[in-house]
């Protein structure tokens, strides 16, 4: 290496945590260009300045990679804050009625809302198995449809006019893999739509400047939380963000390492849909804009009753006796659908929540491993709710990587209790399965799914993962704890990760999951630099305070993109 070489910028006197194999850690960390070019002691990082080069002291401040979020939806909420009916920051049927009231009320004249983030936790009894009624919704508007989405995406809640309007009625047959919920009295629609049910209504269409406004804000929110690189999943609108995407790149502006996964849906046409894929990899294949993957969903969520389970519902659920949720493939076709993604290069990733379905997408994984032999395609489970001890070894037998959302992996207060409790029973208490994956060797890589958080910071998810326990009690409207053994929010103590670990799976474990390992995910000579100051090394902090720990800067490929 030439020691003669002038930085552009160097951090030091900082704790500047690597991740790379040998866990180094070193007091600054020099970069010219977009590489780092030397990561050692402040001493030495003097010899790379010079009169242009811009030095940070960074007076004892912790250094991670920068952070990658590999299972996200852009725009995240920006959309829906930009237009729609933002319903995340309500906890009540009487809070949602009173957004929507309002929201018509700010848009004189408008013909149509639609809205997203209602919880199941804040309903009992018949709504809480089915969802809530049509009528909250008729008593506010009966002339123009509503429409709102659950804030796990996987239900949405209608009135009377947005049935109409969709040509929906009690005689309408549910699509496979959905559910069109309805009075069981009077035989009458419900108010709900389920999984791929929710494709019978027809959503807004934005413009690309729309997309533009609300993919600049989703950016910003990024960097704020120091993520660099995001795996964006999309289904109709996949298109259309990676267009809005590619135009920031054009113009400059686009300052995420984005790969993309299109999703492959059941009940189409395998080859149709492959060759829609194909197009946008044609369409989208450099450094910052790439599809890398395909995505399948292969059950619902616990909260729907749609998720597959080895072990039957509760009769809480209100599904009967031994209903086990639904697997929405039919074996062979996922089958062949996971070769034709694998014989192309693709990542297959795949939403499985139920213990039943990840055996299932285990099977079929092993199946189509054996028939074509080892490909280097990186394949992904996501999500990850109930996982039966026996299958979790089978991810490194498989070289498949678990997709893990941290932020959920503890008794959330108004939820936990009110529905997975209710529907699972004692099975409950073993979801979200974590330090068990770590242990068997698996790859693991954590995300948000936001918007299903509604706040993606990684250090929250990283304190979670540490104590399996509640990050932020004034969030969810109760006392915070301060202690991580605190009983209330504690979910199965047995599965907490290490902070290594948790770093990890949101730096380099993220980076192999996106086939960009050998650039980012590690700070190290050679290596892209995507860079994130903390204001205070995350090693010396009490762990129920991680999340309060603020990035203080962001650098994307040796820029500064966000500073506090």
């Amino acid at each position: 290496m030439n020691h003669n070489i002038n930085a552009d910028l160097v951090l030091t006197n900082g704790f500047i945590y690597t991740v790379d194999a040998g866990g180094t850690i070193c007091e600054a960390v020099a970069v010219r260009g977009n590489r780092i070019v030397f990561i050692g002691s402040a001493a030495a990082a003097r010899r790379y300045t010079g009169e242009n080069t811009r030095v940070i002291d960074l007076q004892g401040k912790m250094v991670v990679p920068g952070f990658l979020d590999t299972h996200i939806h852009p725009p995240g909420l920006s959309l829906v804050d930009l237009c729609e009916v933002q319903l995340s920051h309500c906890h009540s049927l009487e809070e949602y009625c009173s957004a929507v009231r309002e929201f018509i009320a700010r848009n004189p004249g408008i013909t149509a809302v639609y809205g997203r983030g209602w919880s199941w936790g804040a309903f009992a009894g018949a709504e809480l198995r089915r969802g809530p009624r049509k009528e909250h919704l008729d008593a506010i508007a009966a002339d123009i449809p509503i429409v709102l989405r659950a804030s796990d995406g996987h239900t949405l809640w209608l009135n009377s006019k947005a049935f109409a309007v969709n040509g929906i009625t009690a005689a309408s047959a549910a699509p496979c893999g959905g559910i069109i919920e309805k009075d069981p009295v009077t035989g009458k629609l419900w108010g709900t739509l389920k999984e791929a049910a929710m494709g019978l209504v027809a959503l807004p269409e934005y413009t690309p400047a729309q997309y533009a406004a609300a993919l600049a804000a989703f950016q910003n929110k990024l960097h704020s939380y120091g993520i660099t690189g995001i795996l964006c999943l999309g289904s109709s609108t996949i298109a259309a963000i990676f267009a809005a995407f590619a135009a920031m790149q054009e113009a400059g502006s686009l300052r995420l390492r984005v790969r993309g996964a299109v999703t492959v849906q059941p009940q189409d046409d395998l080859d149709k849909q492959f060759a829609f894929i194909d197009e946008m990899q044609k369409r989208f294949n450099n450094g910052a804009l790439k599809v890398i993957a395909a995505k399948f969903f292969a059950d619902g969520v616990i909260e729907g009753g749609t998720g597959h389970v080895l072990k039957p519902y509760t009769a809480k659920a209100g599904k009967g006796l031994n209903y086990c949720g639904e697997f929405l493939w039919d074996r062979e076709k996922l089958k062949e659908a996971f070769c034709l993604a694998n014989k192309r290069g693709l990542q297959v990733h795949v939403h499985s929540v139920g213990d039943a379905s990840t055996r299932k997408v285990l099977d079929a994984l092993e199946e189509v491993k054996a028939a074509l032999g080892e490909r280097d395609c990186r394949n992904t489970i996501s999500h990850l709710q109930l996982v039966d001890r026996r299958d979790i070894r089978r991810f490194k037998e498989l070289g498949v990587i678990a997709s893990v959302q941290p932020y959920w992996h503890f008794k959330i207060p108004k939820w936990w209790e009110a529905v997975d409790y209710q529907y699972l029973g004692s099975m409950a208490e073993e979801e979200f399965p974590l330090a068990s994956f770590f242990a068997g060797g698996a790859v693991v890589a954590s995300s948000s799914d936001y918007p299903a958080t509604i706040v993606p910071n990684p250090l929250a998810a990283i304190e979670i993962g540490v104590t399996r326990n509640i990050d932020n009690g004034a969030f969810y409207g109760v006392e915070d704890i301060a202690d991580m053994d605190d009983a209330r929010y504690l979910l199965n103590k047995k599965e907490r990760a290490s902070l290594e670990d948790m770093l990890k799976s949101f730096t380099i474990n993220g980076a192999y999951a996106l086939f960009l390992e050998r650039e980012i995910g590690s700070i190290e000579p050679g290596k892209l630099a995507d860079l994130v100051v903390l204001d205070r090394n995350l090693s010396a902090v009490n762990p129920v305070d991680i999340d309060k720990v603020r990035v203080v800067m962001t650098f994307f490929d040796g820029k500064l993109v966000y500073e506090r």
